[in-house]
């Protein structure tokens, strides 16, 4: 075990040897800034509006809890599947474009056990990305509104609705992002399967991006009503449940075990794909 941590840990070294692991990480603090400058100068019109038509105090709302919230709903699922896609999609393809999977399997490791410390790799990437910037996005808050204050959360994919206090909002701000962390793994997940066959690592970064936006597309478009079931962006979706003041947990697990049955589906077909490569002639 204390093995198989040390190749996990040169994994992510690796991982974040290359250039192209941080442009996420800066596109997202651009983004925040950016958003940052717009809503000191334009403010929060529709969160606005929706605090007040409630019935509630907007100058108590308006905190760094609602910034932060509202700046990821806007973002973090385009944006994330983005470098999501990038990263995962690179993680074996490029390796075996590049040559180097003949010396890792030169040497006495099984290709599961390869193909696994690279999966976790990029799932573990995928949810340190989605925490990154939902704690940035706090801090970014901070500098605008202070400490303290309530929370005015909204998901409108899920139709939740909430107001909290501070602290319950905090906790509730904190539960989301972990949960946002795990859905986000879906995304990393197809974009590792598709790493896993003969292809570019831009044609694996370029399907799993197609097949995500096409699959949000067709679900926000309403032609799928009563077949959403079948789409992952619609479980993927059932982190906002746990904003909600009364959380549907049966919903909300029934959403994550689709999650994780299409992430071990992946995984499995991606290594059966691998298997039957043949990497060392």
């Amino acid at each position: 075990m204390i093995l198989f941590f040390q190749q996990w840990h040169g994994e992510l070294l690796k991982l974040f040897a290359r250039r192209r692991t941080y442009i996420g990480f800066g596109a997202f603090i651009a983004l925040e800034i950016l958003l940052l400058l717009l809503i000191k100068r334009f403010g929060m019109g529709p969160i606005q509006k929706a605090i007040v038509g409630s019935g509630e105090s907007f100058e108590y709302y308006f905190s760094a809890l609602t910034v932060a919230s509202t700046i990821m709903g806007f973002s973090i699922f385009l944006l994330g599947a983005l470098f999501l896609s990038l990263v995962a999609g690179d993680i074996v393809a490029k390796e075996g474009e590049d040559g180097h999977m003949r010396l890792l399997l030169a040497r006495p490791v099984s290709r599961f056990r390869l193909l696994l410390l690279k999966y976790l790799t990029c799932s573990g990437y995928a949810f340190f990305l989605v925490q990154f910037f939902a704690w940035t996005s706090f801090l970014l808050g901070l500098v605008l509104r202070g400490w303290g204050g309530g929370y005015f959360a909204i998901v409108p994919e899920v139709s939740v609705v909430a107001f909290y206090d501070w602290g319950a909002g905090l906790q509730r701000y904190a539960l989301s992002s972990l949960y946002l962390g795990v859905s986000m793994t879906a995304i990393s997940s197809i974009a590792f399967f598709l790493s896993c066959f003969r292809i570019k690592p831009a044609a694996a970064t370029i399907g799993a991006l197609t097949y995500i936006l096409v699959d949000f597309i067709i679900r926000t478009s309403g032609f799928m009503e009563s077949y959403q079931h079948f789409l992952i962006t619609k479980h993927m979706s059932a982190w906002g449940r746990v904003l909600a003041e009364t959380i549907d947990w049966p919903l909300v697990c029934r959403g994550y075990a689709v999650i994780f049955a299409v992430n071990i589906t992946l995984f499995t077909l991606g290594y059966a794909v691998f298997e039957s490569r043949d990497l060392k002639s």
